[in-house]
Order: C-alpha cells, then structure tokens, then sequence
C-alpha cells in the first residue's frame, strides 16, 4: 500500500467521522431541548438564577441546532465542489481548478470552525442546563 492510499483511507475515515459527530450533537441537541421542556412542565417555580440559565440553555441548544444545519449545508457544497474538481481533472479541463480548489479548502475550513462551535454551543447548554438542575434539586443533593 502506498503512501497515497493510506492518506485517501484516513481521509474517508475522517469524513465519516465528522458526520457521525455532527449528527450526534443534533440528536443531544435535539434530546436535551425535549428532556429541559418536560423539566419545566414538571418543576415547581423557577428562581431568576434558573429562568436566567433556562434562557440561556434554550438560546443556546437552538444555536447548536442551527450550527448543526449549516455544517451540514456546507459539507455538502464542499462534497459537490470537490467531485466537480476530481472531474475537471478526469476529463483533463483545467480551467478554473485552481480558483475551486481555494474554494473547496475554504469550505473546509468553515466546516471545522462552525463543528467546534456547534459543539461549543451544546456544551453550554448542557452546563446551563446542569445548573438549573443542580439549582432545582440542591436541597436534595447537599
């Protein structure tokens, strides 16, 4: 196997992986909304520290969702993008490979940034969300 192979292995791995990802933090995301909507239905009256950090919490799973999307979309363009390059190539046109593939590194790019805020986001969440929790429950816990 040449050194080649490995790399087109590894990136596949690595494609497939950020998917798996990206639509894991959607289903938490999606998850955590529902588990802090029954939350609300089921708890007595929330403080100000608990309205101010379920606003927060709401704010941000939507944002993690939304980022979700846009990874998605983006992905997508890029994987358009890319088989066009690999095609141009096939087929020997070379007009305008260049300017696409700056493209195609440019999406990439942005796919990774708005990944690691999606994850950001959810992970602020999720803290948020643990401490109307903790909040809720404190006298049952300490």
């Amino acid at each position: 196997m040449n050194e080649n192979e490995s790399y087109i292995r590894w990136q596949n791995i690595r494609i497939t992986q950020l998917g798996f990802a990206n639509n894991l933090i959607i289903l938490l995301s999606v998850a955590l909304l529902g588990f802090y909507v029954k939350f609300l239905e089921t708890c007595g009256c929330l403080n100000n520290i608990q309205k101010f950090f379920i606003c927060v919490c709401f704010m941000l799973i939507i944002i993690s969702i939304i980022l979700g999307f846009i990874v998605m979309l983006n992905r997508l363009d890029d994987f358009k993008l890319t088989a066009q390059i690999a095609r141009k190539r096939e087929t020997d046109q070379r007009n305008g490979i260049e300017k696409d593939r700056t493209q195609a590194k440019e999406l990439g790019k942005k796919t990774y940034s708005y990944f690691i805020w999606q994850v950001v986001t959810f992970l602020g969440a999720f803290i948020s969300g643990f401490i109307i929790v903790v909040v809720e429950f404190s006298d049952k816990l300490f």
